[in-house]
């Protein structure tokens, strides 16, 4: 009698070592996590610009999860977050429009605090002409991802104060943007790079909404 249990042996470990390999594999694919970046337009924002000095108040940040923007949901149901990778969205929003501005060469001025109310208008920095006082809404990124396409929604709102002191007012501006696009495959890069598009798009009509506003 042929003796088989060696063999019998050999390959009931080997399948069972497939099996822990697929299991790590799809325990990893659970897990995976797509990290993005906030970052100012690399050859500065064009738009409107003003003689007018804008004060900058640093942005409130409404949101639930300071970091969390969002999945991409695979074929199978399985989700794999979204997730900012700055601890502070906003600081990233400050720091962009700042350097929008800045690019733009309307004079800039940062103000620590401020409570935006009409009469305290008086206590704006002298040079101030215009004062912005920006809350982060809402910042997403959801991907739907099939075999062969990812549609992808981002949405980006913000709601400011705006400080104007020649009308001696605050008026209240809400801006929102939700750009959507179908791609054969996600791409980490291009994704963050629509996602600061849509940040830029939106802080570009905060500021034409202030300057319309001033007018």
């Amino acid at each position: 009698m042929v003796n088989t249990s060696g063999p019998v042996k050999r390959m009931a470990i080997y399948t069972f070592s497939i099996v822990i390999l697929l299991g790590s594999l799809v325990s990893c694919a659970k897990h995976k996590t797509y990290w993005l970046h906030l970052r100012p337009h690399p050859t500065g924002e064009q738009g409107v610009t003003t003689k007018l000095t804008i004060g900058v108040l640093p942005f409130e940040d409404g949101r639930i999860s300071s970091q969390k923007l969002g999945a991409r949901v695979l074929g199978d149901g399985r989700e794999e977050p979204i997730r900012l990778e700055s601890s502070s969205a906003s600081e990233d929003f400050t720091h962009i429009l700042r350097r929008s501005l800045k690019a733009r060469n309307i004079p800039v001025v940062t103000i620590s605090t401020w409570e935006p109310t009409p009469q305290n208008l008086k206590d704006l920095p002298p040079e101030v002409d215009i004062a912005i006082a920006g809350k982060i809404e809402a910042l997403e990124v959801k991907a739907q991802s099939s075999t062969f396409k990812t549609t992808l929604q981002y949405r980006v709102k913000l709601s400011a104060k705006l400080g104007l002191k020649a009308q001696g007012k605050v008026v209240t501006k809400d801006i929102e943007v939700r750009p959507e696009e179908t791609v054969m495959r996600f791409e980490r890069q291009k994704v963050e790079a629509t996602l600061n598009e849509a940040v830029a798009a939106a802080l570009n009509r905060l500021v034409e909404a202030a300057l319309a506003s001033s007018s």
